[in-house]
Order: C-alpha cells, then sequence, then structure tokens
C-alpha cells in the first residue's frame, strides 16, 4: 500500500508540475488592411476593429496577467494588430525582424516557458511558428484574418493545436 500511495503522490506530482511549465502562444495573422500600393500597409477601418477585438478578448483571460509577452513582425499591419492590446497590457511589442522568424519558437520556449505568449505575422511567417510549435501544418488563405491559434505546450506531454475565430 505505502508504494501505491507514493506512486500516485508522484503522479500527481510530475502533473502539477507539467501543468504549471505549460506555455501557451497565441498565434494571429494581422488584421485586414488598406488596398494600396505601398508594400507595408497600415490596418484598415475593419481591420483596426479586429484589432480591437482581439485586444478585448485576450485582455479578459485569466492568469497572473493575461498576458507575459507580445512577439509582431516588423511590419506595421502586424504591429497595429497587436499594439491596442499591448498597451492595454502595459507590455512593450517585441518586433521580429524576418531574419530571426525561425528562432523565435526556440527563443519562446527558451525565455518565456510557462507564460502566455501572443505572436503577430504574416500568412506566410505564421504556419512555420505553428510548426514549430505544434508540428503540424496549417494553410492560411488569403481572406483569413480572423484565425486565432492557441498552442498550449506543456513540458512533458503532446503540444495540442486549437483554431478559433474572433
Amino acid at each position: 500500500m505505502p508504494i501505491a500511495l507514493f506512486a500516485i503522490a508522484v503522479a500527481v506530482a510530475v502533473w502539477v508540475f507539467d501543468a504549471r511549465a505549460t506555455t501557451v502562444i497565441v498565434v494571429v495573422r494581422h488584421a485586414e488592411t488598406e488596398s494600396t500600393a505601398d508594400p507595408d500597409p497600415n490596418l484598415s477601418l475593419s481591420g483596426k476593429e479586429r484589432a480591437a477585438r482581439l485586444a478585448r478578448l485576450l485582455a479578459n483571460l485569466q492568469a497572473p496577467r493575461a498576458l507575459d509577452a507580445v512577439f509582431a513582425a516588423d511590419t506595421r499591419r502586424a504591429q497595429q494588430t497587436v499594439q491596442p492590446l499591448a498597451e492595454a497590457l502595459s507590455l512593450p511589442v517585441n518586433v521580429v525582424p524576418p531574419a530571426l522568424w525561425p528562432e523565435l519558437a526556440q527563443r519562446i520556449r527558451r525565455e518565456h516557458r510557462g507564460e502566455v505568449i501572443l505572436v503577430a505575422g504574416d500568412a506566410k511567417a505564421i504556419p512555420a511558428v505553428i510548426a514549430a510549435f505544434a508540428d503540424q501544418e496549417v494553410q492560411i488563405a488569403d481572406g483569413d484574418f480572423d484565425g486565432l491559434y492557441l498552442i498550449f505546450s506543456p513540458q512533458l506531454s503532446r503540444t495540442r493545436l486549437l483554431k478559433l475565430h474572433y
């Protein structure tokens, strides 16, 4: 009987450790942009409304803090998508240049274990980030601006990916 109780205690301790060390990564594509010839356009009115909707949705997450860090591509549209939320939570936006996107998943795992992180980028960069965490391929259609990917990356067990719409 003492061995069974010890085994149960160890199993519970491992489960608690794994739950506390779970990193949650929220991944979104930038919101809708203005129709312009500019290669780095600003958000359109509907894009600004979507960014505000994202801010309202994620600012209400329950944790010691709703988010611990915000990462965005080095484009105006990605930064404008996360800016309302970053301002509401008094968090800086960590701008990620294209050359560093392949290393972003490793950086988050190393520096933000057990935290809740937001990542915003374009339709080409986001699938690579998701694949680096969840080992699943996703494709983002040209008109898909409402996808919100939740990646639960525990320390010991299997990573899970959920796709929501906002």
